[in-house]
């Protein structure tokens, strides 16, 4: 008996052959190659801008604190108990765990932290954190090391992400002298201790065209909200005593890598939140109070 097999009606379908397919295999490579690295900027510049907005936050949460103080701020370093009902309070609402006691050292302890006196005005810990920090969505241990938490106000913190420049606020000695100033390095009389108060007038006596100076800025890391340390940069020559962890339009290779194509975000004492690609100069930092000769 025959085998009956019936006639295929239509031309047959050509086979793939390998050359093709990897052919395919390359295009596609090619434009994830070429579209990747767009989405990161993208993304990069998303995460800028809502940086942006969170420095803005920190920033009318900033002065709404100096209005209702009269203008005082808190001083950077202090002999005074420090504000546990404050503590307590953040404590509180955020579930957050209050980390043992630091040593009192000769200087007394370290005074409330910005992230600390601010906290009323904020009310959220995703404030202190940028978008795009490294340790971003981390807590407790995996931002400071554990032989660092004597020096945190709470265990199981998120990162903070933003410096308050204190060199506005007369402290950091050790800042000036590495950038070459003469003021405030010789026990000069508007700088005579690290405990002394800071008033918006001072600020403006001292610093002229105050609202373009730096206020804070983006791409402190390695501290946790809440964090006792005032001085959350680090310093090196060259670079006016301030080195950046640069985060925007996208990560940098390294901590304080300083690279191009990437810098961070600056919130002014005017409200006004700017982008820089390349380091501010003295003037804005306010390490040289006006003199003649700099940016007016």
């Amino acid at each position: 008996m025959t085998n009956f097999r019936p006639a295929r009606s239509g031309p047959r379908a050509p086979a793939v052959t390998l050359v093709e397919l990897l052919a395919v295999i390359a295009i596609v490579l090619v434009l994830m190659a070429l579209l990747v690295p767009l989405l990161w900027a993208a993304v990069g510049a998303v995460n800028s801008v809502r940086c942006g907005n969170r420095l803005r936050q920190i920033g009318i949460a900033y002065h709404r604190y100096m209005d209702e103080s009269g203008g005082l701020w808190p001083p950077i370093f202090s002999r005074e108990p420090p504000p546990v009902g404050l503590f307590k309070r953040i404590e509180a609402e955020t579930g957050l765990k209050m980390a043992p006691a630091r040593p009192a050292a000769n200087w007394g302890q370290p005074g409330p932290h910005w992230s600390i006196v601010l906290w009323p005005y904020l009310g959220s810990l995703e404030v202190y954190t940028c978008p795009s920090d490294p340790k971003a969505g981390k807590r407790g241990t995996e931002v400071v090391m554990p032989e660092g938490e004597q020096n945190v106000a709470f265990l199981d913190a998120p990162p903070e992400s933003y410096a308050l420049n204190v060199i506005l606020f007369r402290t950091a000695d050790d800042l000036r002298r590495q950038a070459g100033c003469t003021w405030g390095t010789q026990g000069d009389v508007d700088f005579s201790g690290l405990a002394s108060y800071t008033t918006r007038p001072e600020q403006r006596r001292l610093f002229p065209a105050l609202d373009r100076r730096i206020l804070f800025f983006c791409g402190a890391s390695g501290q946790t909200v809440g964090s006792q340390f005032n001085v959350p940069f680090r310093t090196r020559p060259g670079l006016a005593g301030v080195e950046r962890w640069e985060w925007h339009p996208r990560r940098a290779s390294q901590a304080f890598a300083d690279e191009p194509g990437r810098g961070s975000n600056y919130l002014f004492h005017g409200g006004h939140v700017e982008y820089r690609d390349e380091l501010p100069g003295l003037w804005e930092w306010g390490y040289e109070l006006g003199r003649a000769g700099e940016r007016p």
